[in-house]
């Protein structure tokens, strides 16, 4: 009776160590599989391509379109049928380079083909967005770019 014993509890532990082993195989691999997945997917593209070496630009570099939008959306609130609407966001527009003095622009009242006018469609402007930790204020500032800030890379 003793030996029976015996082997019903070898029987029970080794069917529940070789079930631990095979879990621990399946959770691993499971893993595994898990993380080439993410892998692949962190240095994918849209179009399934993967990234080795892309160059990209120091500067976020917007076209005088955006530029456009951004001045009836933020500048002159055209974004929002009330003007008194305060959206916490600070937009400065400015049509010259850094290098020099600046024009801002801050008439509030432009036409489309006025704001095309100043702004210049071909032109490429620098946007950086500045949020400072002692207001609830957003602060996005657009200069003109230089030839220097086009090309410039990482």
């Amino acid at each position: 009776m003793e030996n029976v014993n015996e082997a019903i509890y070898l029987g029970v532990y080794t069917m529940i160590f070789v079930i631990a082993l095979s879990l621990t195989i399946f959770l691993f691999s499971s893993l595994m599989s898990y993380s080439d997945e993410a892998y692949d997917y962190m240095h994918q593209m849209n179009n399934d391509g993967v990234l080795v070496n892309a160059p990209a630009n120091r500067y976020l570099l917007i076209n005088g379109y955006e530029v456009i939008s951004y001045y009836f959306n933020y500048i002159q609130k055209d974004k929002y049928l009330n003007k008194d609407y305060d959206d916490k966001t600070v937009v400065t527009i400015n049509l010259n380079t850094q290098s020099e003095s600046p024009m801002y622009l801050t008439q509030d009242d432009l036409t489309y083909k006025e704001a095309v006018e100043k702004i210049g469609v071909s032109n490429q402007y620098v946007l950086s967005v500045d949020q400072r930790t002692d207001s609830e204020y957003t602060y996005i500032n657009i200069t003109k770019a230089t030839e220097e800030q086009k090309s410039e890379e990482w």
